[in-house]
């Protein structure tokens, strides 16, 4: 599939997403849990929890942050979360819908950032889960790991 960039667009997350949010954010996550043989239900309820506290992290650690609702077509796909900093771009998150993904979505996204990164002549940084299959595109687009914890890498793109 050829991406058409004219079928996407950004728009500014609004109090009347969050169910979305909630979705893209179930729905990229809880394959770990599903290897300890939880209920579907049990899992929801996790990862619910889970969404709470990323949304309370995020409103109070990125408060100039661009929080966005990524549209295909005009319907909503994923989410898009972007701190402009003084010293680098920060994208906190990059999540899509499973129908959006392995679509170029994602990379036409980093691909955008890249660019803005190279203008402003910043690095581009990133935290990612250790097993999440992003990694791959990530290191794919030139992203280096700079260092790791028990669950993530961090990494960066520099111009």
């Amino acid at each position: 599939m050829t991406l058409d960039p004219k079928s996407l667009s950004l728009r500014p997350v609004s109090t009347g997403d969050e169910a979305f949010l909630l979705r893209v954010y179930q729905s990229s996550r809880g394959d770990d849990l599903r290897g300890l043989e939880w209920s579907e239900e049990r899992i929801g309820e996790f990862l619910e929890m889970q969404y709470e506290a990323q949304q309370r992290f995020f409103e109070s650690e990125y408060k100039r942050a661009a929080d966005e609702i990524i549209l295909w077509q005009g319907e909503p796909a994923g989410r898009l979360i972007v701190e402009r900093r003084e010293h680098e771009l920060r994208c906190i998150e990059v999540a899509l819908l499973p129908a959006h993904r392995n679509s170029g979505v994602g990379t036409f996204l980093i691909r955008k950032l890249q660019d803005e990164a190279r203008q402003a002549k910043k690095p581009l940084r990133l935290q990612v889960i250790r097993f999440n299959r992003a990694v791959n595109l990530f290191e794919r687009l030139g992203f280096i790991r700079t260092s790791e914890t028990g669950t993530h890498f961090q990494m960066e793109w520099l111009p």
